[in-house]
């Protein structure tokens, strides 16, 4: 099913990827994302070395029939489309912003500034006098930041509790409340197509080893889970997953003026790598809506409780809604690396402290909601059965039904008859519940368990003064997770060894847990750490500090290894994130608010953020492409003021007064023509920074285009021959971005690389003064290669002058020599002579993948 690689890791800067299937080696960079165009996923490479030991990472892709995991078709990322708007409009890359300074002062505003502050900013002298803004007043402003493209629209509903109790009037009081949501299929849209992920995300499923025999398994990233490659295999043949990570968590918005509330899901997708998925200024997690917060005082005490979870899973149904039919047959999307594939968006993970976990799952929150052990049994380290939706759904359609099945009671089942997640294809919400390292291990198992059992024996003042004689580290502080640092040198000597021995164990494990790769090595150390503290934590009992163990979060930890097998390394599920993320997506929203109906002022508020972090994604994008491209240029023309009539005679360009005419026409409507007098400025070379090829080393790949007139002998120095070299142009950009290898270009001799004088007009890129060959039809049957010549008009050259925004690439042409080579022919003017061209693929092995790997 799979296809193994071998990647040998040192701490040198080049490592070696090894394809067993192939005969040679492939120099790969370490820590570097390598995607096959959606064939097999990115392989992390992270260079490593363990007692001076080589490690490798061996790879087997997913990989089914041969086309399994090509794209459907290429198409416009999100940024390309911006970018095409922006040209249709004739905008600049400010808009709608006159300049880069109004530009950065807007993002600035936005951040820092509140609404009636703008105003005030605004209307001082110093601004409205000198700097000449195209918006005076607050409205303005928010005015032009609403014209900005955004993510996917907000939807408000109104949901009604009907309560149990009755008013004064006899009536039933009923409670109305906002549901506040987008369209998570729109919102896995636009993270697929966001092209600032295109290095960090993959399509596909992966097992990785340590070793080519493939006893030590690697889980880091999702895609190297068991979850992702079961999915994979109840899927059709070209499906791609978007396994989608939820994270809901209510949070406190004020103290003091009515103690509000806002409970917000987020949405982050797991093909994304989780260390940018951690990162909160990457944005690659979005909000997906509010959750109410209502009192639901129109409920008794007795059911008030079971009305909370009821709504609870009425909003979240509404919320998904969408993902029941994309996860079933799927939806065409435009990913990142400009290619269409069809995505089914599937529910792999929801990060959720323990309460949450257990309302998601409809038990009881003595029960764990992963599995069905006894609330007595907690404290067990044998491992009871995991809960199941088939079976769950069954008892819940029971109870609803009049039956008393002893499994709802026995499970710890509320009566929640439907669940959000009881129609989401292939979604398996008990295994969806990730590590809580926050919570669980930290504030939970450490803080609130092992800290205190230690202190019971040691003494509050005695364990207070050890931490005042800790020897002082940089960046040690006496939080709990801090104290994990220094926990057991403090309690050493003070307690026997059995207890040193629970907390060594707790502390190992806690430890292992937060490894951001594990192995099955690492794994089954944190299995042996677990059943050492079990084995032991009877000592606590032993001096009347605990009774049992039966401890929901202690329980937990059971849960772990299966949770890294399924879903990859904890670190990329911590409950820290969406707590970070409540500060940008909730409570900085609340405070721009007015507190009063504040929910629909924060989604107005966050969409005008997430639509000046969008447009700063897309400048840095768009200011990314225009410096790669001027890098290729010396940072000034080293040839300046040549004549149009040189050009002629010198570079050959003999239509460079009509093509550039003819350029001219087209970017204005009555422009200033050309004549042989006119001067510009040259370059003699460009040079081309080639797309990665995942063929390839990650190692950059420059091709350089010369255009250089010959020089006469002088004196004793000889002279030079001309130099014009051929490149691949973009002559169809509708094809070239829609399809892949050398669909959409064209051959073309470069002969003069210029920039455009002033008093012609502004353009944002130098020139190129080309002439043409003819268009690429069907490779030579007898030796595969295209075959051209030159496209002329009346047997004169077929001359363009072209942003060189659209030379993608140098390319070689070998004349085509017949049975016998004609006399004169030499390597400097080949290119005059020759009436037909092949087209040489072999030039580079990267010029051979794109010609024949489309």
């Amino acid at each position: 099913m799979g296809l193994v690689h071998c990647a040998i890791f040192t701490t040198s800067k080049r490592d070696v990827l090894f394809d067993p299937s192939e005969s040679h080696l492939k120099l790969v960079l370490p820590e570097r994302k390598h995607i096959l165009h959606g064939k097999k996923a990115p392989i992390n490479c992270v260079s490593q070395c363990e007692n001076n030991l080589l490690r490798l990472r061996v790879i087997r892709d997913f990989r089914a029939p041969f086309s399994f995991f090509f794209a459907m078709a290429r198409s416009y990322h999100l940024f390309e489309v911006l970018l095409e708007n922006q040209i249709h409009d004739g905008m600049n890359q400010w808009a709608p912003f006159a300049s880069q300074e109004e530009w950065g002062l807007a993002v600035w505003l936005m951040k820092n500034v509140g609404q009636t502050s703008t105003d005030e900013f605004l209307k001082l002298p110093a601004m409205r006098d000198r700097m000449n803004l195209s918006f005076h007043n607050n409205r303005s402003f928010l005015k032009r930041v609403d014209t900005l493209p955004t993510g996917p629209n907000w939807e408000c509903e109104i949901v009604t509790a009907p309560g149990d109790q009755c008013g004064e009037d006899g009536e039933i009081v009923g409670e109305d409340m906002e549901l506040w949501y987008r369209d998570p299929v729109e919102c896995i849209k636009e993270l697929l197509s966001n092209p600032a992920f295109k290095d960090s995300i993959s399509y596909v499923p992966e097992r990785v080893y340590t070793s080519s025999d493939g006893d030590d398994r690697i889980y880091d990233e999702m895609w190297t889970g068991d979850w992702w490659w079961d999915t994979q295999t109840k899927l059709p043949d070209g499906a791609a997953i978007a396994p989608l990570i939820l994270a809901s968590d209510k949070t406190q918005l004020s103290q003091f003026q009515g103690d509000k509330k806002a409970w917000p899901v987020y949405l982050t997708l797991g093909n994304i790598s989780k260390e940018i998925r951690r990162c909160p200024s990457a944005h690659a997690t979005v909000l997906l809506g509010y959750l109410p917060v209502p009192k639901l005082s129109c409920y008794s005490d007795a059911t008030r409780s079971l009305a909370g979870y009821h709504l609870f899973h009425y909003c979240m149904g509404k919320i998904l809604a969408s993902l029941v039919e994309a996860g079933k047959t799927g939806v065409e999307m435009v990913c990142a690396d400009g290619f269409v594939r069809l995505i089914y968006p599937i529910l792999a993970a929801y990060v959720a402290d323990y309460p949450e976990q257990c309302l998601v799952s409809c038990c009881m929150e003595n029960r764990c909601p992963r599995c069905t052990v006894d609330p007595n049994d907690c404290g067990d380290p044998t491992p009871s059965p995991d809960r199941n939706v088939p079976s769950t759904l069954e008892t819940l359609y029971a109870h609803e039904h009049g039956c008393e099945p002893e499994k709802f009671t026995n499970d710890g089942i509320r009566a929640i008859y439907e669940p959000f997640w009881c129609n989401l294809p292939h979604c398996n919400i008990f295994g969806c519940f990730t590590p809580d390292l926050l919570h669980q291990l930290h504030k939970g198992f450490f803080k609130d368990h092992i800290v205190k059992w230690c202190t019971s024996l040691i003494g509050e003042d005695e364990l207070d003064a050890r931490f005042k004689a800790m020897s002082g580290y940089p960046g040690l502080r006496h939080f709990s997770k801090e104290m994990q640092r220094v926990f057991l040198g403090v309690i050493a000597g003070s307690v026997d060894q059995d207890v040193l021995t629970v907390v060594r164990a707790a502390l190992d494990f806690i430890y292992y847990t937060q490894l951001q790769m594990q192995t099955s090595t690492t794994l089954a150390a944190l299995k042996a750490c677990l059943a050492t503290f079990h084995r032991f934590k009877d000592i606590f009992i032993k001096y009347e500090i605990r009774k049992h163990f039966n401890i929901p979060k202690i329980h937990a930890l059971l849960h772990y290894f299966a949770s890294i097998q399924a879903l990859g390394s904890n670190d990329g599920y911590n409950s820290e994130s969406p707590e970070r993320l409540h500060i940008d997506f909730a409570k900085d929203a609340f405070r721009a608010s007015n507190k009063k109906d504040y929910h629909e002022q924060m989604t107005l508020w966050l969409q005008r953020r997430e639509a000046m972090w969008q447009r700063e994604a897309y400048i840095t994008w768009l200011n990314a492409q225009q410096q790669a491209a001027a890098e290729q240029l010396a940072k000034a023309p080293p040839l300046r003021g040549v004549t149009a009539q040189r050009l002629i005679e010198h570079f050959g360009a003999t239509k460079f007064i009509p093509a550039l005419t003819s350029f001219l026409q087209q970017q204005q409507s009555y422009p200033l023509l050309p004549n042989t007098s006119d001067r510009f400025d040259l370059y003699k070379q460009i040079i081309i920074t080639l797309p990665p090829n995942t063929f390839l080393s990650s190692q950059k790949i420059f091709n350089h285009i010369h255009t250089s007139p010959a020089v006469p002998p002088r004196g004793h120095k000889q002279g030079l021959p001309g130099v014009f070299d051929t490149a691949l142009i973009i002559d169809d950009p509708m094809e070239y971005r829609s399809r892949s290898g050398l669909a959409g270009l064209r051959v073309a001799q470069v002969r003069v690389i210029f920039l455009l004088p002033p008093y012609f007009g502004a353009y944002p890129h130098p020139l190129a003064y080309v002439e043409w060959f003819t268009s690429l039809g069907a490779p030579d049957p007898q030796t595969g290669m295209y075959v051209i010549n030159r496209f002329t008009r009346q047997h004169q050259p077929n001359g363009a002058v072209i942003s060189t925004a659209r030379i993608v690439r140098s390319c070689h042409l070998m004349g085509q020599f017949g049975n016998a080579i004609a006399k004169g022919w030499t390597t400097d003017n080949v290119l005059e002579r020759a009436k037909n061209f092949y087209l040489n693929p072999y030039i580079h092995v990267d010029m051979f993948t794109t010609v024949n790997i489309n």
